[in-house]
């Protein structure tokens, strides 16, 4: 969701947008349990990847961005398929087409979900398509990264983020993986009857060494498809957390018992998550597997650090 640049208008905006999730429940009423037979899962989530170096000065960050084709898609619907069965398995899961751009201009508004031409949109997809309610999973840029000095510029963007944080004054730089994720469960009728997002107390975004992820200072490195493999994996598990933690909210478990009970899900599309670039045609990527055995070794076996085993490993 677009919030403009003015920070005046986008807290204003956000403040809406806020107050309308607050209104929504957080659970399914058992009357409205009782009511649904068939369901889809809609994702609106962005498949690109923001990766924003950020520092102390904003005259310093450097946005951009990288591809994972479907795999965000793919992983939405593998943990909230999975999610859902779980709690209740008498539901039909089915899989429908739908116009994503055209869904996300019609959200595109402070109103959200709320506003009547999405509702309008949903409704005609339930009815198009035989279904009781339809989850939505969304992102949305609603929430500042609190690490950040001048967070009025350096709000957390809409979708899936990664961010390289320098502090300018030669301290070590930080990988973070940031995810704005909230799920809806729609009705027939295109009402909201209970959102699902990740508590503040729950938002804990770590912070890991870049050299981990063969991630350079130099932004101009990055964008080496064995660099964008091990972010996109990282991303996903980040991902598929966040879901998992919006499907706690929703009060979907295993079983009887508390949210907390469940197992966590994580999608086998973490462990392989770049769509080749096509500057390089004929040019094959190592597989992840050898990659990370040479990776392993080296650091066990040798006196090389993190960058020399990740540069010896990736010829």
């Amino acid at each position: 969701m677009s919030l403009g640049s003015n920070p005046i208008t986008r807290i204003f905006a956000i403040a809406l947008l806020l107050s309308g999730c607050a209104s929504a429940p957080q659970h399914l009423s058992e009357q409205d349990k009782s009511g649904i037979k068939n369901i889809a899962i809609v994702s609106l989530v962005p498949e690109s990847v923001n990766f924003e170096k950020i520092g102390i000065f904003s005259s310093s960050n450097i946005y951009t961005k990288f591809d994972v084709g479907s795999k965000l898609t793919d992983s939405i619907l593998y943990v909230s398929r999975a999610r859902i069965a779980k709690s209740y398995p008498g539901w039909t899961i089915k899989s429908i087409e739908y116009d994503r751009p055209a869904l996300l201009a019609k959200l595109d508004t402070p109103s959200g979900l709320d506003d009547a031409h999405a509702r309008e949109a949903l409704a005609n997809l339930a009815r198009n398509n035989g279904l009781d309610a339809i989850f939505v999973v969304r992102a949305a840029a609603d929430k500042a990264d609190n690490n950040q000095q001048d967070s009025h510029e350096n709000y957390l963007r809409e979708g899936m983020s990664v961010l390289l944080k320098n502090n300018n004054l030669g301290g070590d730089a930080k990988l973070v993986f940031r995810a704005n994720l909230s799920v809806a469960i729609v009705g027939k009728n295109g009402e909201v009857m209970a959102v699902g997002s990740v508590p503040v107390r729950l938002d804990h975004a770590k912070e890991l060494d870049p050299d981990d992820y063969g991630v350079n200072l130099d932004m101009k490195h990055n964008s080496r498809i064995e660099t964008q493999d091990r972010l996109g994996r990282g991303v996903i598990v980040d991902l598929a957390n966040r879901l998992n933690i919006c499907f706690d909210t929703l009060g979907f478990t295993s079983g009887s018992g508390p949210a907390s009970q469940h197992v966590n899900v994580i999608p086998p599309q973490a462990e392989a998550v770049i769509v080749p670039k096509e500057e390089s045609p004929g040019q094959m990527a190592p597989t992840t597997n050898a990659f990370d055995q040479c990776f392993s070794r080296c650091r066990q076996y040798t006196d090389r650090t993190k960058g020399q085993c990740f540069d010896a490993c990736n010829k």
